[in-house]
């Protein structure tokens, strides 16, 4: 009787135990890629977020300018910028960081009669396209349009 209670082993082969060890693995892979996706498109909504800000202060300046800020001198632009309430350097990139990292800023171009404008991401490669693409907000005549992804070769 004592010998055959020691004798019963008890437990999971090898075997099952590999099947368990791949079913798990295959769950934690599925997970991360869903994961990857889920923060992308967190980063994309909180871009369109900023962008639409951006979109409203610049509507407002054109409100009460009747134009939206541009100028040759980039003192005047940045003072313009400034009283939309909007922070840019020299080269027209808005100091905002977007969510992708601080190396990325928003870039901002007014037309020659400040009656149109676009903002976009300085990331170029949202969602994992092919293609460049970055989060694209424009306005015109005092209105502004929400903002979507774009390639930047429709810009």
């Amino acid at each position: 009787m004592i010998r055959r209670l020691l004798r019963n082993d008890k437990g999971f082969t090898m075997v099952e135990m590999m099947v368990v060890m791949i079913i798990i693995a295959v769950l934690v892979a599925g997970g991360v890629k869903f994961y990857q996706g889920y923060i992308e498109n967190a980063k994309v909504t909180k871009a369109k977020a900023q962008i639409s800000t951006m979109q409203a202060a610049l509507d407002t300046y054109y409100a009460e300018n009747g134009a939206y800020p541009f100028s040759d001198k980039t003192d005047d632009f940045k003072a313009q910028m400034l009283n939309a309430g909007l922070v840019v350097s020299l080269d027209g990139t808005l100091d905002v960081a977007d969510p992708w990292g601080a190396s990325s800023y928003y870039k901002y171009n007014s037309s020659a009669e400040g009656k149109d404008f676009y903002i976009r991401s300085g990331w170029d490669t949202v969602q994992g396209q092919d293609d460049p693409t970055v989060v694209y907000g424009e306005g015109s005549n005092g209105t502004s349009k929400v903002p979507v992804v774009k390639k930047i070769s429709e810009i």
